[in-house]
């Protein structure tokens, strides 16, 4: 159960809605600065720049910056839109950073940065992995690998399986042996 009221936080349309009632002329500029190995681990990194006005864009005099991180994920919105997920966890960050009275929160959750959707993520929370035991055979493969390569198909299986964290550091281990301690 969480300990936050949801009810308490902003969205980020809510926000955005503050700061156009106060500042039409406001302009967001959202970068995806991913590098190429982020993507391919299906990770994403955006940074949102908010300016008050045209000319404050136009003299690089930016009001806030905020950034934020995404992982793509097997349910939920992550599953499809990660980075658009990214891009709005920025602008809500940035225009918290902003100023206070966009966060929009309420009470306790006043002096938090964080957007309703960033909470709605802490809420549903990611569970516990299940660690599982590797097969019978597998430490026996193991003390009988003589390549890294052997190593290589072992340790994807654990991390593909789910073992426990003994059965990775054991590959390790014995990859230090093959190779005598050579990275």
């Amino acid at each position: 159960m969480a300990r936050f009221d949801l009810n308490k936080y902003a969205t980020v349309a809510e926000r955005l809605a503050m700061l156009e009632a106060a500042y039409p002329d406001y302009r967001l500029e959202t970068d995806d600065y991913s590098t190429a190995e982020d993507r391919a681990k299906g990770v994403w990194r955006v940074k949102a720049t908010l300016y008050l006005t045209r000319e404050d864009q136009l003299d690089g005099l930016a009001k806030a910056t905020g950034h934020a991180f995404e992982v793509d994920s097997a349910n939920g919105p992550q599953s499809t839109s990660a980075l658009e997920v990214c891009e709005t966890s920025a602008v809500g960050r940035c225009l918290a950073l902003a100023s206070n009275k966009w966060t929009g929160n309420k009470d306790d959750a006043a002096r938090s940065l964080a957007s309703r959707e960033e909470m709605e993520k802490v809420q549903r929370g990611a569970p516990a992995p299940q660690t599982v035991e590797a097969p019978a055979d597998f430490h026996d493969r193991l003390a009988e690998a003589q390549e890294i390569d052997d190593l290589m198909n072992l340790w994807e299986q654990a991390k593909v399986g789910g073992y426990a964290d003994f059965v990775r550091k054991s590959i390790s281990e014995r990859k230090a042996i093959i190779t005598g301690g050579k990275k």
